[in-house]
Formats: structure tokens, sequence, C-alpha cells
């Protein structure tokens, strides 16, 4: 990590949907700007627009999600640590996921003003 990190808002709210492990993936979720679907023996999680209805067993949400502009290498260390350690330093729950190309967290929309001021405090750039 030779460069400054930086954060980029993703539009929207998002909330968290447990669902059972055997549910069908509700074709709505798939129009939100962001979705994360996971599945284990236990559940299948669904992150996706608050706006998008979800028949879930559980649900929590709104939440704020930032992702780390561009693809990232694999080989690159530390950048999971270098965005949650001011958050936690600050009390801050989140929510982290990472795909292929990046990371993202998610934060609860009314922490959102404090992890960014903490992730500035950090050094990193967030828009």
């Amino acid at each position: 990590m030779n460069e400054p990190l930086q954060l980029r808002q993703i539009p929207g709210e998002f909330t968290v949907h447990r669902l059972d492990p055997m549910c069908d993936i509700p074709a709505a979720v798939w129009q939100s700007p962001f979705v994360s679907v996971s599945r284990s023996d236990d559940e299948l999680s669904i992150i996706t627009d608050t706006k998008v209805p979800v028949d879930a067993s559980n649900s929590v949400g709104p939440w704020l999600a930032y992702r780390v502009p561009g693809a990232m290498d694999f080989d690159i260390t530390g950048v999971m640590s270098a965005l949650t350690n001011p958050l936690a330093q600050a009390r801050i729950a989140i929510l982290a996921v990472s795909t292929y190309d990046t990371d993202i967290i998610l934060v609860r929309t009314e922490t959102g003003a404090a992890a960014e001021s903490a992730w500035r405090a950090a050094g990193i750039d967030v828009t």
C-alpha cells in the first residue's frame, strides 16, 4: 500500500437479509447498485438496496456502503486493517465484504458521518 487509501460511497442505503440456506435468490435484488449473496450450511445472506423487498427471516439496516475504487491485487496486504482500525478505535460497528476486485465496508447509516470523520483522520480519502 504505497498510495493513500481511497473510499467511494456506493449510492443508496442497504439492508442485510438472512434467509433459509435453501431459499431461491429473489430476482429483484439484482436491481440494486450493490448486491452481495453468500450461502453457508446455516443461512443465505443477501445485502441489497433497502428499497428492494426481500421476504427474509431477519433483516438489519439501513447501512451505507463504501468501496475501495478500482481493482486491487491479491498480494496487497493490510487494506482491510487500515480501513477497519480507525472505525474500531471510534467504536463503529462494520460489516465487511470482499469481492474479486475490491473491499467494501458497510456502516450503519446513523454512524456514516462519524465513520467518514474517522477515516479522514486516518488519512483515507472518502468521497
